[in-house]
């Protein structure tokens, strides 16, 4: 009988364990959700801002150059954040995690960095994310590119546009271009003659 009892016992307690343990990761989880809420709503806002003030005032103005400030000041502190989300939650804050569309917010708050190290830093988990469901393709193709690019290594979706010595578009170097598509088309792309044609790119 005493035997049973001290076995009824520890059931309990693990019981119990559990239940604080789920509850605890619970309210973790809804913590994250706001915080990315509000991370995402004040990163919104404050771009809006500053396109307004540079409509204003012009792109050299003391007033966009503080509000650009003010936006890189953000962008680090929001980083910051969203690092420690990630070591709390244990990988990356993705779609069956915060749900959408809070699953994008995380992604790009890393993609607003201009430190080419946090990129190359969260590009494999970003990449592994994506191909788990966890968050848009299109987004890390993108980013993919950007630190190709960065890199001064030829790119891989073929996203990466800029403006070349006859001040025309035009399009960084791309690997293996007769499969671009088909690699596009796995990252939920379009078809690069329609990107070409949509961002003015003439070949």
């Amino acid at each position: 009988m005493k035997t049973k009892f001290l076995s009824l016992l520890v059931l309990c307690v693990i019981t119990v364990s559990g239940w604080a343990q789920a509850t605890k990761n619970t309210a973790n989880l809804a913590d994250v959700r706001k915080r990315l809420t509000q991370i995402y709503e004040k990163d919104q806002k404050e771009r809006a801002a500053y396109d307004a003030v540079e409509r204003q005032y012009g792109w050299g103005a003391k007033e966009a150059q503080d509000a650009r400030q003010k936006i890189k000041d953000m962008d680090k502190a929001h980083l910051a954040e969203v690092e420690k989300m990630i070591d709390q939650v244990g990988s990356y804050p993705g779609r069956s995690v915060v749900g959408q569309p809070l699953d994008q917010v995380a992604f790009l708050i890393i993609q607003h960095s201009t430190d080419r190290a946090v990129h190359e830093k969260y590009l494999p988990m970003l990449t592994e994310a994506a191909q788990k469901g966890e968050l848009d393709k299109a987004g890390v193709a993108f980013l993919t590119d950007q630190v190709k690019v960065q890199k001064k290594e030829k790119q891989i979706y073929g996203t990466q546009i800029h403006i070349n010595n006859q001040g025309k578009k035009d399009v960084y170097p791309v690997e293996d271009e007769a499969n671009l598509d088909q690699r596009r088309r796995e990252m939920d792309l379009e078809p690069m003659s329609a990107y070409l044609a949509r961002m003015g790119v003439k070949n």
